[in-house]
């Protein structure tokens, strides 16, 4: 692959580019960061089983997820992890766990502390990050430099080839054929999840507004293709969840439980709402049940054709259903019209950096004022803080898996409808 320079030369990318192409990425903030390697190819078994590797990532993808970062692979098959610095605790005990994964290997055994046998080390970004970038640089050199030559054919190439990358594969059109083939073949109902919307009011318990009707995309790769990044290629991750909204509509209408009759949501694409499937939902739906169906859609995909959007937020809310806005994080509030958008909800991300915004942004709560407290929903929520953050403000409406562990420690309560 080539670049171009501002001259227009040509020259070709380096092969450890990547993840310094995401420190620039995150440049701006990069201070905020830190950067933990962990040295695998230490490890005895340096070939790490498909098992051990899958547990590795995820150990560490739920703080990555939560804190911004990402995760990538060294030529040799050390795994770096990029990590807000606000996250460093949950990270060291992340590595806890790493014990458990690799407690049968001599070099972990017997440590107390992985970072003091040379397994781990944490390298701080601040101030240009240079330590972290030279680890890098020594790591790619030496795999170069041990590579065979004249072994340069697809045949004969090596599993971990020179280079940092991210550590799941791309999603490839022939693995998307082959999902689309497994999913028709297999029981659907069995990736549909819930996750309730609920109000939630001081120490009061939750009352349960509606139940979000979903696919969680990390069930259905973990299930079919636990190696693979599913959203790594947005084109393609668009048509797969094209797909997955008609099967989900089939699923709903069908009421095969006899539990999803009023007082739920499905979150779907623009493209889906405009489409014969979800014209045939509608005639299955009880029209006096319409009402109390929320119909979500990502802003990302609201803003990608906003006439399109118009046409489908027009359709539904004329048959009676609620449009929400998903996906807004807390820095994208003020720029966000609900009013002008016209949307019935709006869904905010809970994150830790919440507390910071509001504290460096004194129009914050204007913002809230502005898209109407009654109106949002602050999702994502995993601990108490959300709620307590959320009430200050005024917003009565959550969704997390805080909340669904409040809600399921009670017995179930009254559904209530939201009424326009």
């Amino acid at each position: 692959m080539a670049v171009f320079t501002k001259n227009n030369e040509k020259s070709t990318t380096k092969k450890d580019t990547i993840i310094f192409d995401y420190l620039r990425k995150i440049e701006k903030d990069i201070d905020a960061f830190q950067a933990l390697i962990l040295t695998t190819s230490r490890l005895q078994n340096q070939s790490l089983r498909s098992a051990q590797r899958q547990s590795l990532i995820e150990t560490f993808e739920n703080v990555v997820k939560k804190s911004g970062g990402e995760i990538f692979a060294l030529p040799n098959d050390d795994m770096v992890v990029i990590f807000n610095a606000r996250a460093h605790d949950e990270v060291l005990a992340c590595l806890v766990k790493v014990q458990f994964i690799f407690h049968d290997d001599p070099m972990i055994k017997n440590a107390v502390d992985l970072m003091q046998v040379g397994f781990a080390k944490v390298y701080p970004l601040a101030g240009g990050a240079t330590e972290f970038r030279e680890a890098v640089k020594s790591t790619v050199k030496v795999m170069e430099e041990d590579k065979p030559a004249g072994k340069t054919s697809p045949a004969s190439k090596p599993s971990f080839v020179p280079g940092t990358r991210k550590l799941r594969r791309e999603l490839t059109p022939s693995m998307l054929a082959k999902m689309q083939k497994a999913l028709s073949m297999m029981d659907f109902s069995s990736l549909i999840r819930r996750q309730s919307v609920c109000a939630v009011i001081g120490k009061s318990p939750p009352q349960m507004i509606f139940d979000e009707v979903f696919v969680s995309i990390a069930d259905l790769r973990d299930m079919l293709m636990p190696d693979v990044d599913l959203t790594s290629n947005p084109w393609l991750f668009l048509y797969l969840t094209e797909t997955l909204d008609k099967r989900v509509l089939v699923s709903v209408s069908r009421h095969d439980d006899g539990s999803l009759t009023s007082n739920f949501s499905l979150n779907l694409n623009v493209s889906t709402i405009l489409s014969d499937d979800f014209l045939e939902f509608d005639e299955n739906i009880n029209p006096a049940q319409r009402s109390t169906i929320v119909l979500e859609l990502q802003l990302a995909d609201i803003f990608s054709d906003i006439k399109a959007f118009i046409l489908a937020k027009t359709f539904a809310q004329y048959r009676g259903y609620k449009v929400c806005i998903d996906g807004i994080t807390v820095d994208k509030l003020q720029y966000i019209d609900r009013e002008h958008l016209d949307g019935d909800l709006i869904k905010i991300i809970w994150h830790p950096s919440f507390m910071d915004v509001i504290k460096e942004d004194k129009h914050f709560t204007d913002y809230v004022n502005k898209a109407e407290r009654a109106r949002m929903i602050l999702c994502r929520v995993d601990d108490p803080q959300a709620v307590e953050v959320g009430n200050s403000l005024g917003i009565n409406l959550y969704q997390g898996r805080y909340i669904q562990r409040l809600l399921a420690a009670q017995p179930r309560k009254t559904i209530f409808a939201i009424k326009k």
